[in-house]
């Protein structure tokens, strides 16, 4: 509380700061340059002051525009400045730093099995897994030497075992085995981190990745029952056809669903091809096409064909989060690679982006629980 003098001797105890006055003077002022105040001259800084004092504070300073004979239509200035100064002198409710919410429970982790868990991680990081090979592979050509897969299996291990108890605690699992869901995205964590201190060039990156899709795409050739569809679509691909990859694209994202490596898929946009375990019911038409001859012809003719697959609840969703919030893309990607590889068996180009999305809406800005990986392609012939 200050004394305010005026120039016929009035001392009024208020209070409101000199600078808060002058601000609400100059916002005033501001509307005048914008017809708030029609033709007159605008008021006073005392004028404001007074209001400001005798006027029940916001109150009495907005009515100084809204008294004025000669209103326009109110822009942008005066609505915000409006609500800035209620904010200001009426005071809003001060939420503070709002901290996020309690995360929804983590269900108990999946069994990963069948013949495809084997070639895509095991335990000791032995070379008898693709992504291992391929590093150990990849390693050497940089450094024109052999790398010995132990010391590539040591670092992995390392890192693993520095990450276990934050992976732990937000998503325990119940055995150390890859098998577990839990386990594999921890030990993949480890790999990839690897691979990246191996592979500092984005370039040497990008090859590992390729190649790791082009190894598992020969292998899912060769298991059964995906042997007749992966084939038969490849030989009838003569012709560079998106229309012809469609069922060996299913063939490969089920392959991945029966070895429980994820919960469903989704691919574009078509209902008939959400196989999501998640859906109650699904009651879609199961022969209706994702691609068709327009995207054919337009591959035809050098454009771009769009292709959306989403992998709900991965089980690399934790370790390709965690690296994404390191400010990295170089996260684990196994299906992106695979159908990569096989659109380059029949003559297409792709390259992809990887999104990940929280499916249900959340009031608080800090709640974010992404379930799914989305992988936006884009598809062109090779010239």
């Amino acid at each position: 509380m200050r004394p305010l003098s005026c120039r016929d001797g009035i001392h009024v105890q208020v209070p409101v700061v000199h600078a808060l006055s002058f601000f609400a003077w100059l916002c005033l002022n501001q509307c005048h340059s914008v017809v708030a105040f029609g033709n007159e001259a605008p008021p006073s800084r005392r004028t404001v002051v007074e209001h400001l004092v005798f006027g029940g504070g916001v109150g009495g300073l907005l009515s100084l525009v809204g008294n004025e004979p000669a209103l326009a239509a109110r822009g942008a200035f005066e609505l915000d400045s409006e609500y800035y100064l209620r904010d200001l002198l009426g005071g809003n409710k001060k939420e503070g730093s709002v901290l996020p919410s309690k995360p929804p429970p983590t269900p108990p982790p999946r069994t990963l099995q069948g013949p495809l868990v084997p070639l895509l991680l095991n335990n000791d990081y032995l070379p008898t897994c693709i992504p291992v090979q391929v590093l150990c592979e990849q390693v050497a050509k940089q450094q024109q030497q052999n790398v010995a897969a132990k010391s590539i299996a040591e670092k992995a291990t390392d890192i693993r075992a520095r990450a276990s108890r934050s992976f732990y605690s937000r998503a325990p699992w119940e055995r150390e085995d890859v098998i577990d869901q839990y386990y594999f995205d921890l030990t993949a964590y480890a790999l990839w981190k690897t691979a990246a201190e191996c592979l500092p060039n984005y370039a040497d990156r990008d090859a590992f990745v390729r190649n790791v899709g082009r190894r598992l795409y020969q292998q899912l050739c060769i298991l059964q029952p995906l042997q007749l569809t992966l084939s038969s679509s490849s030989s009838s691909s003569s012709a560079k056809s998106v229309v012809a990859s469609e069922a060996a694209v299913v063939a490969i994202l089920n392959a991945f669903r029966s070895s429980n490596f994820c919960k469903g898929f989704r691919i574009a946009t078509d209902q008939s091809l959400d196989n999501n375990s998640n859906n109650g019911k699904n009651n879609a038409n199961t022969n209706e096409p994702v691609f068709d001859s327009l995207d054919d012809e337009a591959l035809g003719l050098g454009a771009t064909v769009a292709c959306l697959v989403s992998i709900y609840e991965p089980a690399t969703l934790g370790a390709s989060l965690q690296i994404t919030g390191e400010q990295s893309r170089f996260a684990p990607d196994l299906i992106g690679p695979t159908l990569a590889a096989l659109w380059e068996a029949m003559g297409i180009k792709s390259s992809w982006e990887v999104f990940f999305v929280d499916p249900e809406y959340r009031p608080n800005p800090k709640d974010y629980y992404p379930n799914e990986k989305l992988l936006q392609f884009s598809l062109t012939v090779y010239r």
